[in-house]
């Protein structure tokens, strides 16, 4: 239940939005190695998602008003996949693969728009050298797809944006190269580097016409590049000290999308002209959620034959977030051409920005302990942000602090 109120005091409701989500799939997996020098799989892969909301609205009394009615939504998803790996060598392998992705839109209701039904092909292929009993260096090309979700189709942001159910599935061309090897018989290290050519970008942008207005950008194109570095050294034979580092560069093309935008009537139907204002909003639109950078670093230590205690780090540089608060002072309007005042009733700004913040680095320190009764039976607590550290991966929602678990795994 996600609870509004009428002012920081939290003295009266003024919308109480109980929800509830549910989800359920299967999939069946087979593979042969009958045909000579061939590694034949195949994958069904099928998953339904519902959601189920509703807005119980009270006055600034707090007393009760109106009920809206239940709104229902769910969809299908279905994949069939087929990969090959062919050894043409001992030391050579090619795998390449196809898959033909299906999803529809079962109910929607309150929506007057046909419900969406979509279906992709998807490839891969990858070539592996094996130089070395340990050295092994790869390079691969896919084109996958991503199909939004029902909360991209179907979310109106509360008011800040109208439902685009006929949103398209975004696509990525993804490149990459590496290498892994063992040096010394004690550290082994593996690296790579990727490029993703991206079209029809599924992401958030700010639209200008309220302080709190954004909507999906349904035609980015955009780019993500990057590389990865692993380590783990054994250290002693009884310690392994290892880590890795993520560098992650994304470019999005906002001024194109801006240049095409169509602002949508209140049916979704986009047969109203985009104003200018909407248009530099979105040019000023800013990569946001993502990293540049992110670390994990570890030290695994056998105490014992049966005891193994594992300090642990996560560390991550700023993100940039979009704000979505009226009270925040980086909220602009929508320009004077508009004749109107700014977002959230403040001025008009004749350059209209999105609202972005950065969310600040982070460092998390972790613990686990682990405990091998016998071959078949083991067991495992821990701890997450040791410190407590506050911190945030979208603004107005900080992270847990810390936390304890507990798990077993019985092997039969």
């Amino acid at each position: 239940t996600l609870d509004f109120y009428w002012d920081p005091t939290f003295a009266a409701v003024r919308v109480t939005s109980p929800y509830d989500d549910a989800s359920m799939g299967g999939f069946v997996e087979m593979g042969t190695d009958l045909i000579p020098m061939n590694t034949l799989k195949g994958a069904i892969h099928w998953r339904r998602d519902k959601h189920w909301e509703q807005g119980i609205n009270y006055n600034a009394l707090g007393e009760f008003l109106v009920t809206d009615p239940i709104k229902q939504l769910s969809e299908e998803t279905l994949s069939f996949a087929v990969e090959n790996t062919i050894h043409a060598t001992r030391n050579f392998d090619v795998v390449t693969g196809i898959s033909y992705d299906m999803n529809d839109v079962t109910r929607a209701d309150g929506t007057l728009q046909p419900l969406p039904e979509l279906d992709k092909w998807n490839w891969q292929a990858a070539a592996i050298y094996s130089y070395s009993r340990d050295g092994k260096v790869h390079a691969d090309v896919s084109s996958r797809t991503r199909f939004p979700t029902l909360f991209d189709r179907y979310s109106s942001r509360f008011g800040g944006r109208t439902e685009e159910p006929g949103l398209d599935a975004e696509r990525a061309t993804n490149y990459e190269i590496g290498v892994s090897d063992t040096f010394f018989s004690t550290l082994h290290v593996s690296s790579a580097v990727f490029y993703s050519d991206i079209e029809n970008l599924i992401l958030t942008a700010n639209s200008a016409a309220n302080g709190n207005s954004s909507f999906v950008v349904y035609n980015a194109d955009g780019e993500h590049r990057g590389f990865e570095l692993s380590a783990d050294w054994d250290a002693t034979r009884t310690l392994r000290i290892g880590g890795n580092y993520t560098y992650l560069d994304r470019d999005i093309d906002f001024g194109s999308a801006a240049g095409s935008y169509t602002a949508l009537d209140a049916l979704g139907n986009p047969n109203i002209p985009g104003t200018i204002t909407g248009q530099r909003a979105i040019s000023n639109s800013q990569v946001e959620g993502t990293p540049t950078h992110e670390w994990f670093i570890y030290a695994s230590w056998k105490a014992t034959s049966k005891l193994t205690l594992t300090p642990s780090m996560e560390i991550a540089s700023d993100r940039t977030v979009l704000v979505t608060s009226c009270a925040s002072t980086l909220v602009s309007g929508p320009g004077p051409e508009s004749g109107t005042t700014g977002g959230c009733g403040k001025p008009a700004n004749p350059e209209p920005k999105p609202s972005y913040v950065d969310l600040g680095s982070y460092a998390l320190l972790n613990f686990r302990a682990d405990y091998d009764f016998t071959e078949n039976f083991s067991a495992a607590v821990g701890v997450t942000n040791l410190l407590d550290q506050n911190y945030s991966l979208a603004e107005g929602f900080p992270q847990a602090g810390r936390q304890f678990y507990a798990t077993a795994r019985a092997k039969f």
